[in-house]
């Protein structure tokens, strides 16, 4: 799994080193590109001439809803039929849904791995968490945080007995990427901690280290996962800064975004090339 999310991290930061200076650039345009590829994957794999004709019924059953309106029995028939043609179109999304949802969610991962949250800039304060395994909290609950130059530690480490838990309030200084480590043993354990000089601009920013599942790990693909049994369960940094789109005076999360985009896309690809959804 890790070698798989680190090609994906690298391949991601290619397509994505353009529109560094420009995020919203890039997820719009990246939003088109997968828009249109989603119009020809459903037209690939879905049953297009089935479609088609629900396409068809459906229409004739909203065009009887506006001429028989006043007939009360002939709207709740034709309501009815609009919910079985609904279920239709649902039913023949299937396929492509299948086909989609693997690299859509590996798509949508690495954009919230850039898009999710801003690095931290100079004088900026985050809280670092290091959640331990129960079996191991007695021997490392004293454990020491430990920063490279340029990340200044505010306070002691403040314990939870319920959640197994440590928490730090860190602050960046000049704005480097640095990490943050603990010595366990004979272990190592780090953690990137992001920062920037350049508020506004594209990076990578992992927020959680994590030793769970696979669904665990490709959700946070950036760092290389911790050992599945060992004393850490995961390591999480809370940033202070979430990125949005502004759209008309509204702050749009990204994924809504990314999201609407790529459906407005899709839909324009699928009429000029005759894909029904």
């Amino acid at each position: 799994m890790d070698a798989f999310n680190s090609v994906c991290t690298n391949t991601a930061d290619v397509l994505l080193a353009p529109f560094a200076a420009y995020p919203l650039v890039g997820l719009v345009f990246w939003g088109v590109v997968a828009g249109v590829l989603m119009a020809f994957v459903v037209g690939r794999t879905s049953n297009q001439t089935a479609l088609a004709r629900v396409v068809d019924r459906t229409r004739a059953q909203l065009l009887a809803v506006g001429l028989f309106r006043d007939d009360l029995g002939v709207t709740f028939r034709c309501q009815l039929e609009l919910l079985k043609l609904i279920c239709l179109r649902l039913w023949y999304s299937i396929p492509p849904m299948l086909v989609m949802i693997v690299p859509f969610f590996v798509v949508l991962s690495q954009l919230a791995l850039r898009y999710e949250t801003q690095p931290l800039r100079p004088g900026d304060r985050a809280t670092v968490y290091l959640y331990l395994a129960e079996p191991h909290w007695n021997a490392y609950h004293d454990t020491i945080l430990t920063t490279s130059l340029g990340v200044t530690i505010e306070t002691e480490g403040l314990r939870d007995d319920l959640s197994k838990s440590i928490a730090w309030r860190i602050r960046a200084d000049d704005g480097q990427a640095s990490e943050l480590t603990w010595q366990m043993g004979d272990n190592t354990i780090k953690k990137t901690l992001a920062a920037t000089t350049i508020p506004g601009r594209l990076s990578v920013v992992s927020q959680v280290r994590t030793a769970g599942s696979i669904w665990t790990r490709a959700l946070h693909p950036a760092e290389k996962s911790l050992v599945r049994d060992g004393a850490v369960r995961y390591i999480q940094v809370v940033y202070p800064y979430a990125r949005s789109t502004p759209v008309l005076g509204w702050k749009i999360p990204w994924w809504a975004s990314f999201l609407g985009v790529s459906m407005v896309a899709a839909y324009l690809a699928g009429a000029l090339i005759g894909v029904k959804f």
